[in-house]
């Protein structure tokens, strides 16, 4: 059994890894997984892409499915339904994952929690919050469109000092460079 420092690690590692996809996994989130078995990292993954095998499927193949009573580190809650890949949570379970660390739960309607109730059926240890606010920060934009049902939307413009962007007449001229 790990501390709780060594767990930060790793968890740390599983959101390093999914910062590797930033950018590229919309409208799904970016999810880094790490499966550890006495201290020994078996394997890391992270979602690439919607649509590719999310990361708890990616650590699985890096560790060559050789994972039976190891814990898995997961950013996000594993999903627990079928859409364009199946559901992570039974992967997890059929390759006799013992434990899974969540950061947080998934907020989306389609897990919302049956993931984790999912992996407890079956036997599965799960603690759900290590790096909760970390989490949470890598993932403001899909959590955003989730549970607001719209997309998050940033802007960025430029404007003088009397907070005009262009002159009355429609004529602009360079702000900045």
């Amino acid at each position: 059994m790990e501390n709780k420092q060594t767990d930060i690690q790793y968890m740390q590692r599983a959101l390093a890894l999914a910062r590797n996809a930033e950018g590229d996994t919309s409208p799904n989130p970016m999810v880094g997984c790490v499966i550890v078995r006495d201290g020994v990292v078996l394997g890391e993954g992270w979602h690439h892409k919607a649509g590719l095998p999310h990361a708890e499927v990616e650590a699985l193949r890096a560790a060559k499915y050789r994972v039976q009573g190891a814990t898995a580190f997961v950013t996000l809650e594993p999903c627990s339904h079928f859409g364009r890949v199946g559901p992570c949570c039974a992967a997890l379970v059929n390759y006799g994952i013992k434990k899974v660390v969540c950061a947080m739960e998934d907020p989306n309607p389609k897990v919302a929690g049956a993931g984790i109730e999912f992996l407890r059926k079956a036997g599965v240890m799960v603690e759900v919050g290590l790096c909760h606010e970390e989490a949470e920060r890598l993932n403001e934009h899909f959590l955003f469109a989730v549970t607001h049902n719209r997309p998050f939307v940033s802007l960025k413009y430029a404007m003088t000092l009397d907070g005009k962007i262009a002159t009355a007449s429609g004529d602009s001229e360079w702000i900045t460079n």
